[in-house]
């Protein structure tokens, strides 16, 4: 079997979800008639998280999620919308009638209170069972104001509702690995923020938002953006808000496609790593700002989702309140992989199922240093960009290469922090966590990075970035198979001639030299 026959073979069978006995599993008799809230739900994570669920724990009561009107469109069309992505097809073929236990509460994560009317804090405080706060916003260069409103305000304002909750048993705080990157050895505990949550949230209600802007460097200090910033002071306020409350916290690393659930290698943004392998696999990016043998601490959606499922359980079930466990959910600790690791598979798969939109030939170089990788952008990136850019003004059409290539460097410069530099994680408490839940359980929501295999992930992964967010159906791969052979040809031309020329230039230069 070719390997394109494997990649498709997997595809295939993606979806068909293999069920350990429910009656054995006990986080799906927990779940039994249990309401739970969850924010963020039309996020990435918020989606694997409903539909996971409302699959593994179909007794469970209702899930009520928080959800804003975006775009003129209101809250009910988007939740219509949310449904009809292809991670709910298996679940709708195995429970056509699923929605019936979606429940819409209009509100706004950004605004105090969440937005919410007294009619829908009243529900909350009268129904609510679990809560999986995973509402945030993952923009690295948002502005301080509005990532604190939703990061810190957002999660102060939720925990203090949750103390109103009569039934709550579960709270689970969805915050990164990253929120103590300052930290180069990070353990599952609390740091200390250089502000509180609370003295945070005051100043930016109290400072004009330009001058906080102007600010933003002297107020986040070591941090790399305002969104780990933001998500390291929100523990601030899980810590001090959430005292006497049953809830954990859990931190995912870099979170990619997912790995067999639902759908193998979906996934709905072009966020982190995402964006390098779509970059670089459509022949767009074709310099990064990396050090190649740093540690890729990746992990896939489906396992995070499993492992908040699985905490939320946990701390329900042992009825914590004084000590709020945290979970650093990362790879390096039990499956080391590297950036090398990471983008040479993924190139070596990627190359089987290239895609019909792709612009070139696949020639990503992850440059350790900045002023290579400089060099390398001005050459590869922005000179053939300005040419492209030329011959589309005389062919009277609207230049649009040099825009992509600003965005393409912004995207890369915010991310390059974590690409350059690698920390030293402990998830003891995840590990346990892992031994605390039975076999069934295990089969049912795996989340142990041990139980991955990088290489079978690899397998689907650049045919799901093409499928699922390129949108290129896989009937077009014959035509694009092809056309990618030819950027190959033509990408080996370029390349011999350039050191044609250079070796030219540099035999020239020492003849005249010896000459002289």
């Amino acid at each position: 079997m070719s390997r394109t026959e494997e990649i498709l073979r997997l595809m295939r069978e993606s979806g068909e979800i293999k069920w350990c006995p429910r009656e054995k599993s006990q986080i799906a008799d927990f779940y039994k008639e249990k309401n739970v809230f969850v924010t963020g739900a039309t996020g990435f994570l918020g989606k694997l998280l409903v539909e996971k669920l409302l699959r593994a724990c179909p007794d469970l009561g209702t899930i009520y999620i928080l959800v804003r009107p975006k775009k003129g469109e209101d809250e009910h069309s988007r939740v219509d919308k949310l449904f009809s992505d292809p991670i709910f097809g298996p679940l709708s073929k195995l429970f056509p009638k699923f929605q019936h236990k979606i429940s819409i509460i209009k509100g706004d994560i950004s605004l105090p209170d969440l937005g919410l009317s007294p009619s829908s804090k009243t529900l909350i405080y009268e129904k609510i069972n679990v809560i999986f706060h995973i509402a945030a916003t993952v923009r690295f260069d948002e502005k301080i104001t509005v990532a604190t409103a939703i990061n810190v305000r957002g999660t102060r304002d939720l925990l203090n509702m949750a103390k109103n909750c009569q039934k709550l048993q579960s709270f689970v705080h969805v915050s990164t690995a990253y929120a103590n990157c300052v930290q180069k050895e990070i353990n599952e505990v609390f740091y200390q923020m250089p502000i509180s949550a609370q003295g945070l949230i005051e100043l930016v209600e109290t400072r004009p938002e330009s001058t906080l802007i102007e600010q933003t460097k002297l107020i986040i200090g070591n941090w790399p953006n305002t969104y780990t910033f933001t998500k390291g002071v929100a523990e601030d306020a899980v810590k001090n808000f959430g005292k006497g409350l049953p809830v954990c916290v859990v931190r995912p690393a870099i979170v990619i496609a997912t790995y067999k659930e639902p759908l193998r290698s979906w996934i709905d943004n072009l966020y982190g790593a995402t964006g390098i392998v779509v970059g670089a696999g459509t022949g767009l990016l074709k310099t990064m700002h990396c050090d190649k043998t740093k540690t890729a601490e990746l992990v896939p959606g489906d396992y995070v989702i499993n492992n908040m499922i699985a905490a939320s359980y946990k701390t329900a079930v042992e009825k914590i309140t004084d000590k709020i466990p945290i979970y650093n959910y990362v790879s390096s600790v039990e499956n080391h992989h590297t950036w090398e690791d990471f983008m040479q598979k993924c190139q070596l798969w990627g190359e089987e199922v290239p895609t019909i939109r792709c612009v070139w030939y696949y020639c990503l170089i992850l440059n350790k240093f900045y002023f290579v990788h400089f060099l390398y952008s001005i050459l590869l990136h922005f000179l053939p960009a300005l040419i492209m850019d030329l011959g589309m003004v005389l062919s009277k059409q609207r230049p649009i290469m040099v825009k992509i290539y600003k965005k393409i460097t912004k995207f890369e410069s915010v991310i390059s922090h974590f690409s350059t530099n690698e920390w030293k994680f402990h998830n003891d408490n995840t590990q346990a966590l892992w031994n605390f839940i039975n076999d069934d359980d295990r089969a049912m929501f795996p989340f142990s990075m041990k139980t991955l295999d990088w290489d079978e992930y690899h397998k689907t992964h650049a045919l799901g970035l093409r499928q699922y967010l390129v949108k290129d159906d896989i009937s077009t791969l014959p035509q694009a198979k092809i056309k990618w052979k030819r950027f190959y040809i033509a990408n080996k031309v370029i390349k011999y001639l350039v050191f044609s020329v250079i070796f030219y230039v540099i035999y020239s230069i020492f003849l005249t030299l010896f000459n002289h």
